[in-house]
């Protein structure tokens, strides 16, 4: 039966003829593993035509959804990562065996004549193939992607005359944006596979016409099939064993399991941990969403980093120019001088050059990570341990350090994206993922917004070299803020540092009545009795209350804290104010730490229900916002009026204009930015999708 149909297709079609065509090749000398590697790259890009069509049906081109989609394939999508892993991996393994391949060509002497035409073909293919590599480098629009694609397309813009016409083209246009996007798309899955195909055809067709190159004294007869059919397929599945390993090893960043509403993390199936082994760091990375806010220690995939360490020895055309076109103008002609008595002495000089070609860029590549890796050594011991250490190596070790604080705050953010992903993506775009990310926009918010007052020991700093400590704060240490151990601190000593201290309340009324109680009790028994009172009121505290007011009856730990707080704290602050209620001189104490509490405190610090008269901390609103310009206008008027009623006196209406703004001052801060800072304070790690408040409780991440 399988006789017949054979026969059938091939009297209809002559598909017989063409098979044998292709298998039946004559191989002078019989097959030789050397013979391989064109095939082998045959093989790697049939794979990388499978594999990039299999992706095509998930991928989005477009800069709010490519990083999304990308996303989806690597950690939602059945399999998904182990496509885009060999995917990824087989367009480094095609630049390696475009080197290897091009060696083995000019041992052979294949590049001289009559098959010069190949040669060109050949060189040809390798442009189209590191064209493939760049433009599917920026494909997942991650931070790594993006800014390495700046730095190949700038050495481009670097060309004289026509550079900048052809920058501008490919980015298409004066930013790198969706246009850019799209372009490289296109490029990637359609103009430069058809080129690649169209030549590689061409290529095998003038390859065919005059044959295996083989040694003079080469003897013995052989044929493409089986012979060397069976030798090209070893090193085939050699080679994707090699791709396979790569993959499964994993390079990407793992998501953490969270745990459903009763706090337990699920278990996940045989199945879900082999389809959807991304989740466990699995196949190839994905970096941070492109953001052009957020800078990026830009470095170019490895088979392009020798070009950019070349530009650190030679400066401008040289080394953009007249080095790398130099070298493809002699690889170019080589072919054209191997003539006659020449020809022996081509042939070894060409090998020469190009073994001194690849180990130039291996060099090149070597010595650009060994500077980006010299942190390690060098950056983190003092100068004085170094003595031998030369000016110019301290510059470079310099250098080193801040790469890998910069490299090690990208992979941070990475991790959190994706950590963040798995909750779900804004439809504004992957970008807004960080931007309104509270461990990341809110810490940096705080920083700018209130470090400048206020101290706080990040536990996670984003650089291992820095140090977020105020150096001369104002106010009290937010480390910790709201919890059982500040509380409790606050109402033993606060006039230390962490808390009045450093502000105008120390030595204030708190402070002389905790004094005061705690000269009535020497007694040792007693002073526990008061610690354990002051431990309870903490506790009570951190539970930021908001319950209704405790029946007589009740026996729990909120109820006896509550009456605790109220024999101790209630003639100096409120709790659950009633309409009509008088305000008394502190802070309310409803919902002390939680979110809202921290909220109003933001908006309005000097208001009844904070610090009152005597807040000295500005006041953060959105002024932008309709009414905005109107509060600034009776801000303004309520000053004025405020010295006004000072008097004549030019002292009197000094100090009456210094109370004014100590207790008035009002900062612009968005609805977003501030929800970032709140979130941020009380460490609930959703991301904020816009700038209303959400109510629930807090994510733990």
């Amino acid at each position: 039966m399988i006789g017949f149909i054979r026969e059938w297709v091939d009297d209809r079609t002559g598909l017989g003829k063409v098979i044998d065509a292709m298998l039946l090749e004559h191989i002078p000398g019989g097959a030789r593993w050397r013979y391989v590697w064109g095939s082998a790259l045959a093989i790697v890009f049939s794979i990388q035509m499978i594999t990039g069509v299999l992706l095509m049906t998930a991928y989005s081109p477009g800069d709010t959804t490519a990083w999304s989609s990308v996303y989806f394939i690597q950690y939602e999508m059945d399999f998904g990562w182990l496509i885009r892993g060999l995917h990824h991996f087989g367009s480094q393994t095609m630049v390696v065996l475009l080197g290897l391949h091009m060696l083995q060509v000019v041992i052979a002497g294949a590049h001289l004549k009559p098959r010069e035409v190949n040669w060109w073909l050949g060189l040809g293919l390798a442009g189209v193939v590191l064209g493939l590599s760049l433009t599917g480098y920026l494909l997942p629009w991650d931070q790594k992607g993006f800014y390495a694609t700046q730095v190949a397309t700038n050495i481009a813009g670097g060309l004289p005359v026509i550079g900048q016409f052809i920058q501008k083209v490919v980015v298409g246009g004066p930013a790198y944006g969706n246009h850019t996007l799209t372009r490289f798309f296109g490029l990637h899955v359609a103009i430069l596979p058809g080129i690649l195909i169209a030549m590689l055809i061409a290529h095998i067709w003038v390859f065919r016409r005059h044959g295996i190159t083989t040694p003079r004294n080469a003897t013995g007869e052989g044929w493409f099939w089986p012979d060397q059919a069976f030798r090209d397929m070893v090193i085939g599945l050699i080679i994707l064993g090699i791709m396979f390993g790569l993959v499964i090893y994993g390079w990407g960043n793992k998501i953490e399991p969270t745990a459903n509403a009763d706090g337990v993390v699920p278990e996940r199936s045989f199945y879900d941990k082999i389809a959807h082994a991304g989740r466990d760091g699995r196949g190839a990375n994905l970096d941070a969403p492109a953001d052009p806010n957020t800078p990026y220690p830009a470095r170019p995939e490895w088979y392009f980093l020798s070009l950019f360490q070349l530009l650190k020895h030679f400066d401008g055309l040289t080394g953009t120019v007249f080095i790398p076109g130099g070298i493809a103008l002699i690889l170019f002609l080589l072919p054209l001088l191997g003539h006659g008595k020449l020809r022996p002495l081509v042939h070894i000089a060409s090998v020469f050059l190009v073994l001194a070609l690849l180990g130039s860029a291996a060099y090149l590549t070597g010595q650009a990570w060994v500077e980006d890796q010299r942190a390690t050594t060098l950056e983190k011991k003092p100068y004085s341990t170094l003595k031998d250490v030369v000016a110019k190596n301290r510059y470079d070790a310099d250098k080193a350090g801040h790469f890998q604080d910069e490299m090690e705050a990208a992979d941070k953010r990475a991790k959190r994206a994706i950590q963040l992903a798995s909750d779900g993506i804004p439809a504004a775009g992957p970008r807004y993922l960080l931007r309104n990310d509270p461990m990341t926009a809110g810490k940096k918010l705080f920083k700018d917004k209130c470090a400048t007052c206020h101290n706080y020991r990040d536990p996670e700093p984003e650089k291992p070299s820095e140090e977020w400590m105020n150096k001369e704060p104002t106010a009290s240490d937010l480390t910790d803020f709201g919890t059982k151990e500040w509380i409790k601190g606050l109402l033993t000593n606060a006039d230390d540092p962490k808390y009045f201290g450093l502000s105008h309340l120390k030595g204030g009324k708190m402070t002389k009545e905790m004094d005061s109680k705690r000269g009535k009790v020497p007694d040792p028994q007693k002073r526990q009795a008061l610690e354990a009172e002051l431990d309870s009121i903490a506790e009570w505290l951190a539970g930021h209350p908001r319950k209704e007011v405790p029946t007589e009856g009740d026996k729990s730990p909120f109820a006896e804290g509550y009456r605790k707080f109220v024999s101790e704290c209630i003639s100096c602050h409120n709790y659950r104010r009633a309409p009509g209620e008088e305000i008394v001189s502190g802070p309310d104490f409803t919902g002390y730490g939680d979110a809202e509490w921290i909220r109003g405190m933001i908006v309005d610090p000097a208001g009844k229900t904070r610090y009152g008269k005597n807040n000295r901390m500005p006041a953060f609103d959105d002024l932008s916002k309709p009414g905005g310009e109107l509060v600034k206008e009776r801000l303004k008027l309520a000053r004025e009026d405020a010295i006004e009623k000072a008097g004549d006196d030019a002292d009197a209406k000094k100090k009456a204009e210094k109370a004014f703004d100590q207790t008035h001052k009002i900062m612009n801060l968005s609805d977003l930015e501030r929800e970032l800072i709140v979130r941020f304070m009380t460490h609930d790690g959703r991301v904020v999708f816009g700038g209303e408040t959400i109510g629930g409780a807090p994510l733990k991440k």
